[in-house]
């Protein structure tokens, strides 16, 4: 089960750090595309690891980060530079009509080192942390 999980979670991993790539885009509806599939896919990949170490249930996506900072999954500069860029999705959702593209390209952009940092927290997460090095012992695809 943990290597089925693993696996959806590096995929999930791999498409965050593609779309991390492509924020420079001047097509204003492919960048709202990737800046609100980096927010969906991250907090995503949060509760997966949220709901695959038991800790405590988030009540929005803003506290799916707070736990992994917490946990030390993320650093506290990341968990900042996501929680910088976690309200564009409430434009990107409901406000979707007067998006500011300009703003939003600039937050992505100065924030966009979390994003692509991701990945390699997760993983420094797996190696080193007890519960997960137990739970995922003798895989070593994260």
């Amino acid at each position: 089960m943990y290597f089925e999980i693993k696996k959806l979670l590096n995929k999930r991993l791999d498409y965050i750090e593609g779309l991390a790539e492509t924020i420079d885009t001047e097509n204003n509806l492919a960048l709202e595309r990737a800046c609100h599939m980096l927010i969906e896919a991250t907090v995503d990949v949060g509760n997966m690891i949220i709901d695959a170490f038991i800790l405590r249930d988030p009540g929005n996506y803003q506290d799916v980060l707070d736990i992994l900072a917490q946990e030390k999954v993320i650093g506290p500069e990341d968990a900042e530079k996501f929680k910088n860029t976690l309200q564009w999705r409430k434009e990107l959702t409901r406000n979707y009509q007067a998006v500011n593209h300009e703003a939003m390209r600039a937050d992505f952009k100065e924030n966009i080192s979390a994003y692509k940092d991701f990945k390699k927290s997760i993983e420094y997460f797996y190696k080193n942390d007890s519960q997960a090095v137990t739970a995922f012992s003798g895989d070593d695809d994260v």
